[in-house]
């Protein structure tokens, strides 16, 4: 496993950015600057303040898209006290010391499978999607899923690779649950941002990490805005907290990769008792691995169709042959204890 980590790697910084690019027209802003990957809502937050603080001008329009990204109103009609950044924002402003800052971070696994669906689907609008790793040939997929496919070629040893080839489903979904099964300090996802949280430059500034839940779940939203607004004196409305909830609830509303990762954590956290059809192979491949996480000698089955609700899951689980339980491979630890058996796949 390379364990050098960039932060301007392609897959988070997907537009090309040079390390210096800058952002606004006038270098950082006086009420909040706002640091985020691609796909973590740094849009809806910047809109959301200066909708709702009394220290900006007046704003009614909303900024969503079809798909609930708030890529719709142009930098242009916003007041330039609260911006947002990608990345370069270290770079451009190296030395500097106590900038107003809002990072925003993924905190759980469900926040890191909704990232692999946002960082292709969402970015740029351009709904690229885990299904079509095995919908589309080869050599017809996009650009930007190309990397997953040598992986997955190269992991799986598939010898025939002609432009007309199609990755089988199941292998697909295989694929992801085995980087769902590691412990999230351990991926590269889960690397790379913790590199960012721990950058030496944060440490100098004055640094609010807002975590990613709060985009997917209102009371979460509410209680940090609300711890936000009193350590940077955002002057948030909180009399229009109504408004503020049909805003955030129209943008959740709106998007349906939250919506289904909120599903799916539903499903492994609380047991809830729902259809699995229509999920993606993404989403499929994280209920596997935590149904592996939660029973250590059971493997989920290699197959194409995925189970029909959480019934059918159960009464695989329930019925598991016990002349066919044994430590996971694909497991690092059981029981917290590392796994001998495991196969490591980096290597």
């Amino acid at each position: 496993m390379n364990n050098e980590i960039n932060l301007f790697d392609e897959r988070y910084n997907p537009h090309g950015y040079s390390i210096d690019h800058r952002w606004d027209m006038d270098k950082n802003a006086s009420l909040l600057n706002i640091v985020f990957v691609n796909s973590t809502f740094g849009n809806f937050l910047k809109y959301f303040i200066e909708r709702f603080s009394t220290k900006t001008p007046e704003m009614k329009m909303e900024p969503f898209t079809d798909i609930g990204t708030s890529h719709s109103i142009d930098d242009e009609q916003f007041s330039g006290l609260v911006q947002k950044y990608h990345l370069s924002f270290i770079n451009d402003n190296k030395g500097e010391t106590d900038l107003p800052i809002c990072l925003i971070m993924p905190r759980s696994n469900k926040h890191f499978l909704y990232l692999k669906k946002a960082q292709l689907f969402r970015t740029g609008d351009i709904k690229i999607k885990p299904d079509h790793l095995w919908q589309k040939a080869v050599g017809e997929m996009s650009d930007k899923l190309q990397r997953y496919v040598k992986q997955i070629i190269e992991l799986y040893e598939i010898k025939e690779t002609a432009h007309f080839t199609w990755l089988p489903k199941f292998i697909v979904r295989d694929w992801y649950k085995l980087e769902f099964l590691q412990d999230i300090k351990d991926t590269e996802d889960g690397r790379f941002f913790e590199t960012l949280r721990t950058h030496d430059f944060f440490k100098e500034q004055k640094t609010f990490e807002l975590d990613l839940e709060s985009f997917f779940d209102w009371s979460s939203f509410i209680k940090n805005i609300k711890e936000l607004d009193a350590m940077f004196g955002l002057a948030i409305d909180f009399d229009k907290e109504s408004d503020m909830k049909k805003v955030f609830d129209k943008g959740l509303e709106l998007d349906e990769l939250r919506q289904e990762c909120n599903l799916a954590d539903d499903v492994v956290g609380k047991g809830l008792d729902v259809s699995l059809s229509d999920l993606d192979v993404s989403t499929e491949a994280y209920i596997y691995a935590e149904v592996e996480k939660k029973n250590d000698f059971i493997q989920m089955p290699l197959t194409n169709r995925f189970f029909r609700d959480t019934g059918e899951m159960e009464q695989f689980v329930e019925h598991y042959p016990s002349h066919y339980k044994a430590m996971n491979p694909n497991m690092p630890k059981f029981n917290g204890i590392s796994n001998p058996y495991y196969l490591d796949k980096s290597k």
